[in-house]
């Protein structure tokens, strides 16, 4: 469809949301439940970026100071998610593991331990021996210790957002796959619509859920959102000959078991930034994270500058931009591959039957965006979740849903506000 078909038409709405990712669908679901009009434009496919590219952990534990109070509600929300989705999410709650193989990890758990038992989590630091009871068939040579709460859990991406969708729909909201917003309108100092691909959409409320393209929607208001892209990948295996507790489990490789006994596998703390001009209008805010993050993080240029210096991605009409499908780190799949064998020398060699990747987009802070825009009202942020959107998805569509019928929310959202990056 080009930029100009149906530029003549003319809509209304209540709120529109732009991005068919998890936050975005479970946004638009807890509008439509409250009997708001919603129109949700996807320029893509349904969940087709990194809301169906993550692991699936859905987790509490370590989570920051600021996340830390929401997510123990965003737990609540997944316990009873599939029931309210009348949907089988994969949804298990058996814990998250994080193994520690040095001293400055083991001290990393055992500082945690206290945040989260003050909060009513059972969250503790399993001896070598614990953990082999947890996990009968993991060799625990070289552990020291692992940091361990039993109530995070895990699900299917795809599938979680896919019924999210399909929800809202029931209840009367509006998603539309394959259709670009293309501007964010205003009208006397307020949000008061966009046009998209199918023209013109007025509303009382706009919400931006666009992950790596966020910062690029927001660009032309004069929004600062510092957003950078980190390159992640993962792998399927081929089902293992036995089974393992349905939990995500970090080690020297990161993996969940699905049901039929496959794995999601990734490389445990590691990701790869390809460098775009992004990187040099925003690099100086990310001096303390790259330090912090140095051993884990590599950079990468090529590609990806070169169809930024194009101009490339701002072109959101482009069928081959609609869906970004990034290249996996194959070589560091293998390194999981052969650190998974060292921790479960038992299991016979793993198979991969597919790879790939996806972008995340980080913030300087590592935490997310979420809130209304200062200065701008009736706009609003859910992005930036940096690796940790999937399991704040449902509560973050909550927080957005209150903003927009409420006017506030009572979960504790000062500390993700975007007015942290505005410029003054």
């Amino acid at each position: 469809m080009s930029i100009n078909q149906n530029q003549d038409r003319i809509d209304k709405t209540d709120v529109v949301v732009i991005g068919g990712g998890i936050i975005g669908t479970a946004t638009a679901w807890n509008l439509a439940k409250r009997n708001k009009r919603v129109k949700l434009f996807e320029k893509g496919s349904l969940a087709g970026e990194q809301s169906s590219r993550n692991w699936g952990s859905i987790r509490s534990q370590r989570r920051s100071a600021a996340e830390f109070p929401i997510m123990l509600e965003g737990i609540r929300i997944w316990e009873t998610l599939e029931n309210d989705l009348k949907a089988d999410l994969d949804w298990r709650q058996e814990g998250h593991i994080r193994l520690c193989y040095s001293q400055k990890m083991l001290e990393w758990a055992e500082e945690w331990v206290p945040i989260g038992r003050e909060n009513g989590l059972d969250t503790s630091v399993l001896t070598p021996r614990e953990c082999q009871k947890l996990l009968p068939q993991y060799s625990a040579k070289g552990l020291l210790g692992a940091l361990f709460t039993s109530t995070d859990g895990c699900a299917e991406p795809l599938k979680v957002t896919t019924a999210l969708a399909r929800s809202a729909s029931q209840c009367s909201a509006q998603i539309i796959e394959y259709c670009a917003v293309l501007q964010i309108l205003t009208e006397n100092g307020k949000a008061s619509g966009v046009i998209s691909e199918q023209g013109e959409t007025h509303a009382d409320a706009v919400i931006v859920t666009s992950g790596v393209w966020t910062s690029r929607l927001l660009k032309p208001l004069g929004i600062f959102h510092p957003s950078l892209w980190v390159r992640a990948s993962a792998a399927r295996t081929k089902p293992l000959d036995f089974d393992m507790r349905k939990m995500v489990s970090w080690g020297h490789c990161a993996f969940r078991q699905r049901p039929d006994k496959s794995l999601t596998l990734a490389v445990a703390e590691h990701g790869c930034h390809d460098l775009m001009l992004d990187s040099f209008r925003y690099g100086a805010a990310y001096l303390k994270l790259a330090q912090q993050n140095y051993d884990f993080l590599r950079f990468s240029f090529g590609k990806l500058m070169f169809d930024d210096l194009k101009g490339r991605f701002r072109d959101f009409t482009r069928r081959e931009n609609r869906t970004l499908d990034p290249i996996p780190d194959h070589a560091a799949l293998e390194r999981a591959v052969k650190a998974f064998a060292v921790e479960y020398p038992t299991a016979k060699p793993l198979k991969l039957s597919r790879s790939w990747a996806g972008w995340i987009d980080y913030m300087p802070d590592a935490i997310p965006v979420l809130g209304e825009v200062p200065n701008l009202p009736g706009l609003f942020i859910g992005a930036g979740f940096s690796g940790g959107g999937f399991g704040m998805g449902p509560i973050s569509g909550k927080i957005l849903s209150d903003l927009v019928c409420d006017g506030y929310t009572p979960y504790p959202i000062k500390p993700l506000s975007p007015s942290r990056f505005q410029r003054q």
